[in-house]
């Protein structure tokens, strides 16, 4: 595959969450395709996801179809690892609004202590949370401290 695709493929979003009905983690690539793949460890689906969404974007390209152009993040739903990507999201958007802690947990209604939890990767936001950030990183006018 060429270059440009895995690197594109990489900025779907990803959610990984474990399922304890199927004893597994399960992967979806929301903007390609739900409940994709799944798999014993969180690397093996994250693993699945990215052949998933290179084979899909490389599909659309040699088709001529469109696609919008993804995002970057994951969202790992009980598991072990920290959620760095998330935790970039949350501190990249708060400074680029010039934004301390405080301000910024105060304009999204959330206490400081989880705000600060969501920048070290201890905790991550819920899927509303989450979307709501990635809609104030495209239009950082609606925010409001």
């Amino acid at each position: 595959m060429k270059k440009n695709t895995k690197k594109l493929a990489k900025l779907f979003t990803r959610i990984i969450r474990w399922s304890n009905e199927d004893n597994c983690y399960i992967g979806s690539l929301p903007e390609i395709a739900p409940n994709c793949c799944h798999g014993d460890t969180i690397a093996a689906v994250s693993s699945q996801l990215d052949d998933i969404a290179e084979i899909s974007l490389a599909n659309c390209t040699a088709c001529g179809i469109p696609y919008d152009p993804p995002g970057s993040s994951l969202i790992i739903i009980n598991g072990t690892e920290k959620d760095t990507s998330s935790a970039q999201l949350v501190i990249s958007l708060r400074r680029s609004l010039g934004l301390n802690q405080r301000d910024f947990a105060a304009a999204l209604g959330i206490s400081q202590s989880t705000l600060s939890k969501w920048e070290t990767g201890a905790r991550r936001p819920d899927a509303a949370a989450y979307k709501l950030l990635r809609i104030l990183r495209q239009e950082p006018d609606l925010i409001t401290a």
